[in-house]
């Protein structure tokens, strides 16, 4: 008897999904003209502290680049608001499948100073499906991170403790297609393709383990367009070299976010290990 009710039920949740899709039109083939109009500002600024970075490496100041491979778990749930049921649809773990991810950060600092900046770029490719009684969904999701910051040193480098804040900029690609389960027939390609600014604090605290190995605990959230962004990870450097200026890194990352838009909320939660490989100029 349960069973049965619990069948009607997921029938009666998947045709209210159905039927709440057609509120959403424009998500189609959408076309986010403001993103890309910041996609071009966040490029002419990465062009412009280019020149700054290599003039900085040159007189005093240290530059530090670490890219990074992060093999994340990735779980994503997709909320479609105010169902003719009453209430939300919700799907979860329809992203657990990650194509391709990588982070790229790069911090120019003043030697023995008290200040230094960065830019960590994150992106992150993710797919999967979800199978019910009557709907079959295909989700493949794109989103970049970036992050520019300015970080205080209160007791410099040395002391291990830096507190920073800036701007995180989120960019968002999700295409979702709905099939009819038993012959796969399309039934509806939605495309939401969006952008987030959010304002950004964080902190850093480095650990001395050995002459060698270095601890490295962050943690950091932003807010302002999407609904909340945190990020935790714990790393370990391993210098090399004769002065310790390249470091093999090995650690964890946990990272979630939340984003509204048009009734349609998403939730991503990201975590896994990551491997990267630092030089400092």
């Amino acid at each position: 008897m349960r069973e049965g009710i619990f069948v009607f039920y997921c029938h009666q949740m998947e045709y209210a999904v159905l039927d709440r899709l057609k509120a959403f039109p424009g998500l189609e083939q959408s076309i986010n003209h403001c993103g890309f109009i910041r996609r071009i500002a966040l490029v002419c600024l990465w062009l412009f502290l280019s020149p700054v970075v290599a003039w900085g490496a040159e007189n005093g100041l240290i530059w530090s680049v670490t890219p990074y491979i992060w093999a994340s778990d990735t779980k994503y749930d997709l909320k479609l608001g105010d169902t003719p049921i009453g209430g939300d649809v919700t799907f979860d773990d329809l992203l657990d499948t990650t194509d391709s991810s990588f982070q790229f950060v790069s911090e120019l600092g003043q030697e023995d100073g008290n200040w230094s900046a960065f830019l960590d770029l994150t992106y992150l490719k993710t797919s999967d499906d979800y199978k019910g009684p009557i709907l079959f969904v295909d989700s493949k999701s794109e989103v970049w991170y970036l992050d520019a910051a300015v970080a205080w040193w209160p007791r410099g480098e040395q002391g291990g403790l830096s507190l920073y804040g800036g701007v995180r900029y989120t960019d968002l690609d999700d295409k979702l297609k709905f099939f009819l389960s038993e012959d796969r027939q399309l039934l509806r390609a939605l495309r939401n393709d969006r952008d987030f600014l959010d304002g950004l604090l964080g902190v850093r605290q480095f650990f001395t383990l050995a002459e060698r190995w270095t601890l490295l605990a962050q943690a950091d959230y932003s807010t302002g367009e999407s609904d909340g962004i945190y990020q935790l990870q714990a790393l370990v450097r391993y210098g090399l070299g004769k002065h310790g200026q390249y470091g093999l890194l090995l650690g964890y990352r946990y990272k979630e976010a939340e984003f509204e838009h048009d009734d349609i909320e998403e939730k991503f939660e990201y975590k896994g290990p990551l491997i990267g490989f630092n030089f400092r100029f």
